[in-house]
């Protein structure tokens, strides 16, 4: 055990220079590449004894450290994939409890200028978008012609467009 200990030793003494430089040069953090080189030392020793000799020592340490780079960026990627997955859902979350504040807040300004309105302007918007009436139908109803049905809603949306925006800046 001792020889191949020793056999071991000197084998990786003499590649571990290059073997440092090309684990470097596939990596962009030199402290990273520090620990692989000595996670690469440790598996070639644990794997030295199905090792043949009649093989290139240099090529066979170097697909060790191929496969340790590899696993070491899949497992960083993993890593940010997790961390861009959650970030992403945080952002989400924030734009989602933004959007259904300002849809509160314009939602209660809506409700404010409705109450403004008078109660004939009211009457045709709850029948238009509550009962969910069609113009014609409108028309019979309240003794108008579809056409002014028509006219009174296209106002009577700029109007409550108007007044949402202004309470929406803080007029009142």
């Amino acid at each position: 055990m001792d020889q191949k200990h020793g056999e071991f030793i000197r084998q990786f003494a003499a590649v571990q220079p290059s073997l440092y430089r090309y684990i470097c040069s596939l990596l962009p953090n030199f402290s990273e590449a520090d620990d692989i080189l000595q996670e690469v030392a440790v598996i070639s020793w644990e794997k030295y004894s199905s090792f043949d000799p009649s093989q290139n020592f240099k090529s066979w340490v170097f697909g060790i450290a191929r496969n340790k780079v590899l696993h070491s960026k899949r497992r960083f990627l993993r890593t940010q994939n997790l961390m861009a997955k959650a970030l992403e859902e945080k952002a989400e979350k924030h734009f989602v409890e933004q959007e259904l504040g300002h849809l509160e807040e314009k939602q209660d300004a809506l409700n404010t200028c409705i109450e403004h309105l008078d109660q004939k302007q009211q009457e045709v918007l709850l029948l238009r978008y509550k009962e969910k009436m069609a113009s014609e139908d409108m028309a019979s109803k309240l003794k108008r012609s579809a056409q002014q049905i028509r006219t009174q809603l296209f106002r009577l949306r700029n109007t409550l467009r108007s007044c949402i925006n202004n309470k929406m800046m803080g007029d009142s």
